[in-house]
């Protein structure tokens, strides 16, 4: 395998693991539940990498929003978590609509606020994704309410 390649599957890897810990798997528990010996997940975290299945079954086991983020960033795209902690139903549709549009107004605003000295600080941009995020999370919402319902 090329370096460049082995190099890309590394970082990956690893922050996969660290993931795993912050979400309070040890190496034992991935054993456990994917496969393998948990020393085969220990030495991910140095620089080890699993096999492709090795990889989906961390994936699937400990649903890394950071990995998730990385992998999306390298093929050009961006992740974006779907809301799972909302119910919608046909009584949710008008209170969704208003949380669509105050997500929004709060991303203009945000914007606003931004341009009033000309120039966009780190800490404003940051604040900035946070309202656009928020807002494709409100659109997200709704959009999967609407197509799960028949």
């Amino acid at each position: 395998m090329k370096l460049a390649h082995q190099q890309f599957g590394e970082k990956p890897v690893q922050l996969l693991m660290w993931e795993a810990g912050n979400n309070g798997f040890t190496p034992a528990d991935l054993a456990d539940r994917v496969g393998g010996s948990s020393r085969t997940y220990e030495n991910y975290k140095y620089g080890a990498t699993p096999t492709i299945v090795g990889f989906f079954g961390i994936l699937r086991t400990i649903k890394p929003q950071q990995v998730a983020k990385k992998i999306a960033e390298q093929c050009g795209g961006y992740f974006i978590p779907l809301p799972s902690d909302k119910p919608f139903g046909l009584s949710e549709l008008s209170k969704d609509t208003a949380e669509i549009m105050k997500e929004t107004a709060d991303v203009i605003n945000a914007v606003a606020k931004s341009l009033d000295d000309g120039k966009v600080t780190k800490a404003e941009k940051k604040y900035i994704i946070n309202e656009i995020d928020e807002s494709i999370e409100a659109l997200l919402r709704a959009r999967i309410g609407l197509k799960e319902r028949p």
